[in-house]
């Protein structure tokens, strides 16, 4: 993502596609999951502007941290009130179409699905929920079952190992296997108090920092202004 995580959590991680039908919470209002590229988006109480959703990856992540009034922490909360599991992702992003600023939260449920948790990032409230059912989903559970297994540091302390490290706010985190050795690992995005996001991968067995670095990726958050939110 605008880190590691934000940008490889949607084809990598063991959290769902948005493009899944959609079952809203009950008592959780009107507003919808992203639903795929036809489905409504979601209506939050915080919008980015349209020029604001064409920032560059590090300068959109200071414009969504600036219109962010729910944390990860508290995001994550709601969304394990909504849907009993392990969290194994949050992101905080903006739908393309209306720049509702929401915090989509991934959930291995007791139901040995993949969750995916819409969650308003101005007021906290659960906007809508639903479990993966495409023809990946069976795999995709395991799998997320394997990492989970494997994790013996929850999100809480991933996250907290990070903003030691990098002073900050998180922006996203992600349960995922390391590329080197198979290990699990969790991925955080941070937003520094320099203004810039790091990736940083800290050890799921043990808690342990074990690689941080400042992503380059979007030449230092000037972007190319297309307005596509990936």
């Amino acid at each position: 993502m605008k880190a590691t995580v934000k940008r490889t959590l949607a084809p990598r991680a063991v959290v769902l596609a948005t493009a899944a039908a959609v079952a809203l919470v009950g008592g959780a209002g009107a507003a919808t999951a992203f639903a795929g590229d036809d489905g409504p988006a979601p209506q939050s109480s915080v919008q980015l502007s349209k020029g604001e959703r064409g920032l560059g990856d590090t300068a959109k992540d200071r414009a969504q941290v600036q219109g962010d009034e729910v944390g990860q922490s508290q995001a994550t909360a709601k969304a394990l009130k909504a849907v009993a599991g392990t969290a194994t992702s949050a992101e905080l992003d903006s739908a393309d179409r209306n720049g509702s600023l929401v915090w989509e939260v991934g959930v291995l449920g007791k139901d040995h699905k993949n969750h995916e948790v819409i969650v308003d990032a101005g007021n906290g409230k659960v906007l809508s929920q639903h479990a993966d059912r495409d023809d990946d989903a069976a795999q995709g559970a395991a799998e997320a079952q394997a990492l989970v297994k494997g994790a013996k540091v929850g999100h809480g302390k991933a996250t907290a190992a990070a903003l030691k490290a990098v002073p900050g706010t998180v922006v996203s985190y992600g349960l995922d296997d390391n590329d080197r050795n198979g290990s699990t690992v969790w991925e955080v995005d941070v937003l520094g108090k320099d203004h810039k996001s790091h990736d940083v991968t800290i050890d799921a067995a043990s808690g342990k920092v074990l690689n941080q670095h400042i992503d380059q990726d979007d030449h230092n958050g000037q972007g190319d202004n297309d307005g596509d939110d990936d």
